[in-house]
């Protein structure tokens, strides 16, 4: 059976973005020409590679199974064409590292990148902040080379519930993507050193009840925020979410109110100034990593040295 690689990559693209339309955009088609081309490898394949409704698309069973077989198909392709590019002597083009802006203080940023910088000073680089969820988008898309990431890893299904809920999702991305975990963090509370939780080493739950806990906003996803809820409310504990609800905000609103609040262990706001103490909780594993992520295809040329010198450095 002879297949069409346009296809092929129309089923990819469409099974990591879940919508027809982001994925027509993806593809510069139309959605018409989009639904054609699924409709036509089906039938060519004889199986349903999309459960559809009409509020949303899902992988079909046989989709699900299909999609690590293309995947690889394409990048393969990728690496073809990078292959003959190099061979016909194209010019470099600079290297893309997108980085989400709350990334700028982490000190594995700074010290992964003032290295590649040290040791490869010839290696055009562009380094190019913006939110974590475009960043994904872009590493889809291929506009991204590699990207530095702080979240919580998650299937694809569960992803594209997530977006349905909110569009602007912020503290996941999808597992399947290539990734390096440079970091992992708990989930724990930063509690007010005159509080009477400060004198804990490890928060037991049944401390928690009664308290008034400063939570994490909706925007981190249902993924992210459901097992601190849920812990917290069999706790007793009194969850709440203040009008500046990101991790950083959430932080500093425990800070300026003197109550406990979630913390994901990323961000330094003050706790130098040793009024706030950072306290895990009994058997309570949730965790984010932070990590160097890139697309489904193979890393060709010097984005593949960038790769290999981040794994070299956090060996």
């Amino acid at each position: 059976m002879q297949l069409d690689l346009k296809a092929l990559r129309c089923f990819a693209v469409l099974a990591e973005e879940l919508n027809f339309s982001r994925a027509a955009t993806r593809l510069n088609l139309s959605q018409p020409a989009l639904s054609s081309q699924i409709r036509t490898l089906e039938i060519r394949l004889g199986l349903t590679l999309f459960e559809r409704t009409t509020r949303q698309v899902a992988l079909s069973d046989s989709g699900a199974k299909l999609l690590p077989s293309v995947q690889r198909l394409i990048a393969t392709s990728q690496g073809v064409q990078a292959v003959v590019g190099n061979l016909r002597g194209g010019q470099k083009r600079k290297l893309s590292f997108g980085a989400a802006f709350y990334t700028i203080d982490i000190p594995e940023r700074i010290r992964l990148l003032e290295s590649f910088f040290q040791l490869h000073p010839e290696v055009p680089l562009d380094v190019i902040p913006a939110w974590q969820r475009d960043l994904v988008r872009n590493l889809q898309k291929g506009v991204l080379d590699v990207a530095l990431l702080i979240g919580l890893p998650v299937s694809r299904v569960q992803m594209a519930r997530e977006v349905l809920l909110d569009a602007n999702v912020e503290t996941l991305f999808p597992d399947d993507l290539p990734r390096l975990v440079l970091r992992r963090e708990r989930v724990a509370l930063l509690v007010p050193r005159e509080s009477p939780l400060a004198g804990y080493k490890t928060l037991p739950r049944e401390a928690l009840k009664g308290a008034r806990v400063a939570l994490l906003g909706p925007n981190h996803g249902q993924a992210m925020i459901e097992p601190i809820r849920r812990l917290l409310e069999a706790a007793g504990a009194d969850a709440i979410v203040p009008p500046e609800p990101h991790a950083i905000g959430v932080e500093r609103y425990g800070r300026q109110f003197r109550i406990p609040a979630v913390s994901l262990g990323w961000f330094q706001t003050g706790q130098t100034d040793d009024d706030m103490v950072r306290l895990p909780i009994d058997d309570f594993d949730h965790a984010t990593e932070l990590a160097l992520v890139h697309g489904s295809g193979a890393l060709t040329g010097q984005a593949a040295d960038l790769w290999r010198h981040i794994t070299t450095l956090f060996e």
